[in-house]
């Protein structure tokens, strides 16, 4: 017999040293806290090896921590076997609980050295060896340390005689112990779940939550799909699409028109500086063409004014010499001259005379004498006299001529400054007309250039240009669009060829396991209608009459006639087979029910875990397919938009093209008629301008006019007024001339009697006084002229000097003057050709600089108008448009341009009114989670637009469709999820009810005498709605089993009951779940455990609670009992090749039964080979446990263990 001998505490927990025996029945005495729990703990740890199933609380130290606070700290296992005691050593090491199987008994000295302290556990070893002991490796894993215990370890021949037990199946027992220790309730609840957790290491258990996660929204999701078909829906739906295009176009056109007022503003931007530099350019050719003008003018002045001066200085002396002349002229200046030339003859002659007067009156020289001096004395008189006049006449003369020559200066001033005022207005004429006539040479070479200029602009070659340029890009975005298109394609079809491998993939695996699935089925089914029948087996025969039948016949007995029923045996003596006489059915070899349970529980768990992979197959395939599904969105999504901003470039184009086709036509028109106007206007300007010329000439015709007139009135005034004065002075003279002829002729007379009276005398003398008379009066007249002579020969000298120094030189002057007067004349020519050219340059320029300025003050106007609408929300929302490196073209400005964008911005925001009105609308009709994950509530515009766009890729890829799969092929799989999870579930009824039956047998065979007479249990049907719910759906799915394979939810008019059926059932499962308060149902769940207790006669009848069966001791003797049925069932299934060994069961209630029970129930444990351990504060009825220890504390706190009570053999 093998069992647990003995544990041994050194230094573990809050105990120094303790050896407790454990082959019979242990009581365990003491207070609460002494330590009863920590002996418990480590005994079930023997059985366990679970750190985690100890039932220590949370809060409290791990089993490692506290048992083994110490390196020296230890627990032995002794354990009986029938060949001897081996020894298990448990220590820690690293923070882990290691095990070493010693082949020894356990002895003090092999752990615990000479004066009383523990070994280290590194030490133990070269003990153990010193004492030539063998053991084991150590052993780190709790599972190793079990498979050794239980002698499930492949390395049977090193670890056989370290086995408690030989059993693969040994978990039950485990589990039982543990479950029994552990769990105090009395319910049926818990009786059931001490069953099944000790026929499985964790609760069988369906997951609701994945049901519900499965039927979330099923109701919705089939509501949805059929509002996504409404007709009406359809038409919102496609109506959203159409709209989204038209504002995703319109959206498109504004990038587009931002892109342009991006280049716009780029090249104002590059253009502005040019035009500045344009501007500082003309402006200095301006200037210098001014100063050119000013410098021409300055030195055509220069030359000019020294050219005037000496044309002044000319005329100056050509007045002087024609006054000169005049005065001359008034002289008789060549008649002064040739009576002057005749001086020499008239004073030959007159000496001649004289000597002959002389000689003629030297005959009456006393009378001539006296003539001569009376004649003198005349003469002196008429000479003072004259002179006197003469001095009159000189200084009357002088004073008229110092009039004469101011009044000439006077009038030449006059003359001078009218020339002067004439010469500027005909010099401001002149240029007038000079500029008048350039601007007609102009005008007309402008409306012959503008006749002979062909229909062309910079912007109309720049529209034929755009033109000749459209077919090539046409060309180009249509083999863009294709290749993308083929792209796409490829992409298409690779991703419908990934997807369809998937699903063949799948279909294989599907098929492979569905197979799979089949065979498990009809074996399970086999398996359970084999054990279903074991009731009339010859097994359940064995069991009533033969008990120990498995230690005899059962050792040779097949299991075809073990659980057949095609059998007759009865007891008896003689020729029997172990006391049994067989007239049938004996075959060979022999398979037990717990290799038959386990063999149906390993094709369940085996059918369940490939339902189980389907499923998560399935899941993995649509998350796969999903994935694809997704790559193959975000990888055609650009291409898409690629094709969708081609196609829209391609519209454009050919809107553009149109346009443009249209604005040459119009260019074209509008350069005719401009042509047309251009010269009507220079037409009009040609007649302003020449009837301005004409204007020009007569105002200088009228000029020279009225100039000639003045001067010619300024030239008869001073004729008048010289005129005057000559005459005046002629008055003056011919007073003198008057007063001196008077003389003269007064002189004469007495001269006259003077002669007379010398002729008288001469006549006398003999002389001839006609003779005389004669040479006096030749002598009078050649006195006379050399008078005249003599008086006049200063004149001539002046005359002769002015005439060589004046004069002779009017003809050089005059030419020169002429010459000067052309010089001057060309000079100013010169300079009206000079200015006249630069006149019409500096138009030209200024012209220029006025379109130059214009288009500066345009190009400023259009920075300003962008920088003003950087500040606007459209371009805050585009400002990744604007930041775009990408170069484009326009001919728009910033200002037309950022009006056009205001308007159509204006219309895209009426447009995304409408749009959010008609999604808010849509989406209205559906809920928050819906099946199709629409959004049904949105922040931006942004999630309008791809609501919208997403609606119409779903509407085009028909993915409606996909949905409508998804969704059937869901629902149909969780039919069969919960097919396969409730057949699971229904499959381990068999089991459960097997050591139910197990139980009642094992109490009808070996229960004691005492109040209770009889403990049965039985299996029924659960209440448990959500299971009743999954068995109906289970056998409705098993049905229709061919229709759920092909699709239980498609939509078709061949199985609307079925699927109005099939949808009716799990709505009744989601309104189960509904109300269901947990999150899954147990295995507990789909049966009801009821107990018949009969107690002194008094039967219960079967009910679902102990609790007040009789008093508590009737109760807590009841469990007891079920729990010791219970874990001899396990232990007698566990191991058919050999059942001697002992087990312990621990339950600390045995305390709280009456003394007359605890025998009994002692006994009830001992007869199954089961040794009880209990604990309680007080020794009760000593003599019926084996041994009692005594738990205390001492002054230290630790835990003293004393033997009270052995009783031996």
């Amino acid at each position: 017999m093998r069992y647990l001998n003995k544990i041994v505490f050194i230094n573990s927990a809050a105990i120094r040293y303790s050896e407790v025996q454990l082959d019979g029945n242990v009581h365990l005495i003491g207070t609460q806290g002494v330590g009863k729990s920590t002996i418990l703990r480590a005994i079930l740890f023997f059985y366990n090896a679970d750190a985690q199933r100890l039932g220590i609380p949370v809060e409290k130290k791990s089993y490692q921590d506290y048992y083994f606070p110490y390196a020296d700290s230890s627990i032995i296992y002794e354990v009986e076997r029938e060949d001897g005691c081996f020894t298990i050593f448990s220590y820690k090491t690293m923070n882990r609980i290691c095990y070493r199987f010693i082949a020894s008994p356990y002895r003090s000295d092999l752990f615990i050295d000479a004066e009383g302290m523990p070994y280290p556990s590194d030490r133990i070893r070269s003990v153990l060896d010193k004492n030539g002991i063998e053991y084991s490796s150590a052993i780190s894993t709790y599972e190793e340390y079990r498979n050794i215990l239980y002698g499930n370890s492949d390395n049977k021949r090193d670890y056989s005689r370290y086995s408690l037990m030989e059993s693969v199946s040994y978990q039950n027992i485990v589990r039982t112990i543990q479950n029994v220790l552990l769990n105090s309730r009395l319910e049926a609840d818990y009786i059931k779940q001490t069953i099944i957790t000790s026929l499985n290491e964790a609760d069988s258990m369906i997951d609701l939550t994945r049901y519900r996660s499965h039927l979330s929204g099923f109701e919705a999701q089939l509501s949805d799909i059929g509002i996504f078909r409404e007709p009406g829906m359809m038409r919102k739906a496609r109506g959203i699409s159409s709209l989204s295009d038209d504002i995703r176009k319109r959206d498109l056109r504004i990038n587009d028109l931002c892109r342009q007022l991006r280049a716009a503003y780029l090249k104002t931007e590059s253009l502005l500086p040019e035009l500045s530099r344009k501007i500082h350019e003309k402006e200095e050719v301006k200037s210098n063409f001014y100063k050119q003008k000013e410098k021409l003018e300055a030195d055509s002045k220069g030359r000019t004014a020294a050219k005037e001066g000496e044309l002044a200085v000319l005329k100056n002396a050509l007045t002087k010499a024609e006054a000169k002349q005049e005065f001359y002229a008034g002289k008789n200046i060549q008649t002064a001259i040739e009576r002057c030339n005749k001086l020499e003859v008239l004073q030959q002659e007159q000496e001649s005379l004289t000597m002959e007067k002389d000689l003629l009156s030297s005959k009456n020289k006393e009378a001539s004498v006296l003539h001569a001096n009376l004649v003198a004395n005349l003469k002196n008189e008429l000479a003072g006299f004259e002179n006197e006049k003469q001095k009159q006449l000189l200084a009357t003369e002088t004073e008229i001529n110092s009039r004469r020559e101011a009044r000439r200066e006077h009038f030449r001033r006059l003359k001078e400054g009218l020339r002067h005022n004439a010469s500027e207005e005909k010099e401001r004429l002149f240029t007038e007309r000079e500029k008048r006539t350039t601007e007609i040479a102009g005008i007309k070479m402008h409306i012959k250039a503008v006749r002979d200029r062909s229909e062309t602009s910079e912007e109309l070659e720049t529209v034929k240009n755009r033109l000749a340029g459209y077919d090539t890009h046409r060309k180009m975005l249509e083999l863009k669009i294709r290749e993308l298109k083929y792209e796409l394609n490829f992409r298409t079809k690779d991703a419908e060829t990934d997807e369809k491998h998937l699903n063949e993939d799948f279909q294989k695996l599907a098929e492979s396991n569905e197979n799979k699935l089949a065979t498990l089925d009809a074996k399970i089914t086999e398996l359970t209608e084999f054990l279903d029948n074991q009731k009339d087996s010859f097994f359940n025969w064995l069991s009533e009459h033969k008990p120990g039948w498995e230690q005899t016949i059962g050792q040779v007995c097949d299991e075809r006639l073990l659980y057949g029923k095609d059998f007759t045996a009865e007891v008896g003596e003689g020729d029997t087979f172990y006391g049994i006489r067989f007239t049938a059915g004996i075959h060979r070899n022999v398979k037990t029910k717990e290799d038959y349970l386990a063999e149906k529980k390993e094709a369940e768990e085996k059918h369940a875990s490939i339902r189980q992979f389907i499923t998560t197959a399935r899941q993995d395939l649509e998350t796969a397919k999903e994935n694809l599904r997704k790559q193959y969105q975000s990888s055609v999504k650009p291409i898409k938009d690629d094709i969708y901003q081609a196609e829209y470039e391609l519209e454009q184009l050919a809107a553009r093209k149109k346009e443009d086709e249209s604005r040459l036509s119009a260019l074209q028109d509008r350069a005719f008629r401009m042509r047309e106007e251009e010269i009507q206007r220079l037409e009009n300007d040609l007649h302003v301008s020449e009837a301005s010329l004409s204007s020009i000439r007569e105002q200088i015709a009228t000029l020279q006019s009225k100039t000639d007139k003045e001067l010619d009135s300024l030239s008869k005034q001073e004729k008048d007024e010289l005129a005057a004065l000559d005459k005046e002075l002629f008055q003056a003279k011919e007073i003198i001339s008057e007063e001196i002829c008077r003389k003269k002729t007064h002189l004469e007379e007495r001269k006259s009697g003077y002669d007379k009276e010398q002729l008288e005398r001469l006549s006398t003398n003999g002389v001839d006084p006609k003779r005389l008379e004669e040479i006096h009066t030749r002598l009078t007249y050649i006195g006379e002229e050399i008078k005249y002579i003599n008086d006049t020969k200063a004149l001539i000298i002046e005359y002769l000097k002015d005439k060589r120094e004046i004069l002779d030189k009017v003809a050089d002057w005059t030419a020169e003057s002429v010459r000067l007067q052309q010089i001057i004349r060309q000079e100013r020519d010169e300079l009206k050709k000079y200015q006249a050219d630069i006149n019409r340059n500096i138009t030209r320029i200024d012209s220029e600089l006025k379109d130059l300025k214009e288009n500066y003050r345009k190009a400023s106007e259009n920075r300003e108008e962008y920088h003003r609408s950087t500040l606007l929300d459209w371009f805050i929302s585009r400002e990744a448009v604007f930041s775009s490196m990408e170069r484009f073209e326009t001919e728009g400005d910033c200002r037309s341009l950022v009006r056009e964008i205001t308007i159509r911005v204006s219309e895209q925001s009426q447009k995304f009114s409408e749009l959010r009105k008609e999604i808010t609308a849509y989406t209205g009709h559906f809920s928050e989670d819906n099946v199709f994950t629409f959004k049904t509530s949105f922040s931006d515009d942004k999630e309008y637009m791809n609501f919208a766009c997403d609606l119409k890729e779903f509407i085009e890829e028909d993915k409606i469709s996909e949905y409508q799969l998804r969704i059937d092929t869901r629902n149909s799989d969780i039919f069969r999820q919960i097919t396969s999870d409730t057949k699971s579930m229904v499959s381990q009824e068999g089991s459960i009810r097997s050591v139910v039956e197990q139980i009642n047998a094992d109490f009808k065979e070996k229960n004691f005498v005492g109040i209770i007479q009889c403990i049965e249990m039985r299996i029924d049907p659960s209440q448990n709605k959500i299971v009743n719910l999954l068995k109906e759906i289970k056998k409705f799915n098993e049905e229709y089993n061919w229709d759920l394979g092909q699709n239980l939810f498609a939509y078709s008019g061949d199985n609307t009951q079925t699927r109005e059926k099939a949808a009716a059932l799990l709505r009744e499962l989601i309104k189960a779940m509904d109300a269901h308060s947990g999150n899954s149902i147990r295995l507990t769940d789909f049966f009801d455990l009821k107990f018949r207790v009969i107690e002194n006669r008094n039967d219960t009848g079967f009910v679902e609670r102990l609790t007040n069966v009789g008093s508590e001791g009737t109760d807590i003797l009841v469990k007891s009992m079920v729990n010791i049925m219970l874990l001899n069932v396990f232990k007698r299934n566990a191991s058919v090749a050999f059942s001697e060994f002992k087990l312990h069961c621990m339950m600390d209630e045995i305390g709280k039964l009456h003394p007359n029970n605890v025998a009994g129930i002692l006994k009830f444990a001992n007869d199954r080979d089961i040794l009880l351990i209990n604990g309680s504060p007080t020794e009760q009825d000593a003599l019926s446990y084996k041994h009692i220890y005594k738990l205390e504390k001492d002054n230290d706190s630790f835990t003293r263990i004393r033997r009270v009570i052995t009783q031996f053999d």
